[in-house]
């Protein structure tokens, strides 16, 4: 643990970057611009700039995330799905109700609950003479994972205890003529079937996608000039109880086995189960929503977290604020800090280059390499000249004037810590005052502001290779 005065003190924290570094970095982008450069070992400061005002930390909220998911759940932990049934099986037939039940894994898929319906085939299974129920663990249950990202977007889908395909569906159009034919496929790498619960239209007078439920059913209408040629693209599920449960009954129905259809429960079965699927390793899953920045995976795994550190969170905001109470606890993490959620998406969280490093530490001297390594290994743009041998691992996060790097450099067996933030507040805020629920496209001038930033956050991590991290 690094307190705060441990930090500034041992290290003689600097208010600006080095002359040397500075003179050779191009001028930041507009708006507010924080870094620090600190030793992995000693926790000493070695170049900082604003370094207690709070930024947007975007997706390098991840890192947050991995740390108290691997400190709070034992790395071998495993999110199970299960089938329960009551009443006894004869002759083929369940005399009495089929649960599906979701536990948490973020990420099932179809082959997973093809896998489930083949084991109710080798059972015995034909047919289901009650229910086919379809519940989930007590946990958050929203329809989105952030109100202010586009509604269209497959990054901003539902949320609930029981998820499949990651909450998406995959849209695939082709053209007939004057007319457009689409399919919804609950697609994953080895298994797909027709989305039954999910229909797409397309509309020559919409100007934007649009979606509404029609009971359990969800309806998207999609501009018809945007399907000009034939395609694909993935789409967010808002039900995704009852998308889990049309995919599982279109799957029983191939393996032969006949099931009404599906209705939605609060009741959790606590007998043993029928069949069950168990997820990959908490570790693995971790390291995937890393590589792949998931952000459903981060939210899912960030309120398992807090479901272990006690309670059971109702929103997605409440599982962020525990997570923020840990790490007050466990980390020594003071002074005003506001995580909105687990995956980044939002612009309402706010952490400081100094609580981003100490987190990032705190994974470090827990976790070691193991931690490290689940950042993305990467290479600086340029070339080579003047910089040693080095490695570079780092987590980045990008919002429309918002760019954020954290991470660990390692310079002839020195190991450093550092964190950029870029953010431009007044605007960003200005976007989100603005906001339409449909509209993905980027703002004028946010994309030369977000290459200024990467520009500069080169030049930062040049100079401090060249020097040597020192």
């Amino acid at each position: 643990m690094t307190s705060r005065r441990a930090f500034v003190t041992g290290g003689m924290a600097m208010a600006a970057l080095r002359p040397d570094i500075a003179a050779a970095a191009p001028t930041p982008p507009s708006g507010e611009t924080g870094w620090l450069l600190m030793d992995a070992e000693s926790g000493a400061v070695l170049d900082s700039r604003a370094i207690d005002t709070g930024f947007i930390p975007a997706s390098t909220t991840k890192s947050v995330t991995a740390l108290l998911t691997l400190s709070t759940l034992p790395p071998t932990t495993r999110f199970l799905t299960r089938i329960h049934a009551t009443g006894p099986l004869r002759n083929g037939v369940l005399e009495g109700d089929l649960t599906l039940v979701g536990g948490g894994d973020p990420a099932l898929d179809t082959g997973d609950l093809a896998q489930l319906a083949k084991a109710l085939r080798a059972k015995g299974l034909r047919r289901v003479a009650g229910r086919f129920l379809v519940a989930a663990i007590d946990g958050p249950d929203e329809p989105v994972l952030n109100e202010q990202q586009p509604l269209q977007a497959s990054y901003n889908p539902a949320i609930g205890g029981l998820c499949l395909n990651f909450n998406r569906v995959l849209l695939r159009w082709r053209r007939q003529g004057n007319r457009h034919r689409l399919a919804a496929i609950a697609h994953s790498d080895n298994r797909s079937v027709s989305a039954r619960s999910v229909d797409f239209k397309a509309s020559r007078s919409a100007s934007a996608p649009r979606h509404r439920m029609d009971g359990d059913r969800e309806i998207w209408t999609l501009p018809a000039r945007d399907l000009h040629r034939d395609g694909e693209r993935w789409m967010p599920i808002r039900n995704p109880a009852s998308y889990a449960g049309a995919v599982f009954r279109s799957l029983c129905d191939e393996a032969g086995i006949v099931l009404p259809l599906a209705e939605r429960t609060d009741n959790v079965p606590t007998d043993p189960p029928l069949a069950l699927h168990r997820s990959d390793v908490v570790f693995a899953l971790t390291t995937k929503m890393m590589k792949y920045s998931t952000n459903l995976t981060a939210e899912m795994l960030g309120i398992a977290a807090a479901r272990r550190i006690g309670g059971i969170p109702r929103m997605i905001e409440d599982a962020a604020a525990t997570s923020v109470d840990w790490l007050r606890r466990e980390g020594g993490i003071d002074g005003p800090l506001t995580l909105a959620n687990h995956s980044g998406l939002s612009s309402a969280s706010r952490i400081t280059p100094r609580q981003m490093a100490d987190t990032l530490r705190l994974g470090y001297r827990r976790f070691g390499t193991g931690y490290i390594g689940m950042h993305t290994k990467g290479e600086l743009r340029g070339n080579r000249n003047g910089l040693p041998p080095y490695r570079f691992w780092a987590k980045t996060g990008t919002m429309n004037y918002v760019r954020s790097l954290a991470g660990f450099l390692e310079v002839d067996g020195r190991r450093a810590i550092f964190v950029i933030f870029h953010m431009n507040a007044r605007n960003r805020a200005a976007l989100d005052a603005a906001y339409t629920p449909y509209d993905e496209r980027r703002p004028p001038g946010s994309g030369r502001w977000l290459r200024r930033a990467l520009d500069h956050e080169n030049a930062l991590l040049r100079g401090w290779l060249s020097a040597g991290l020192r």
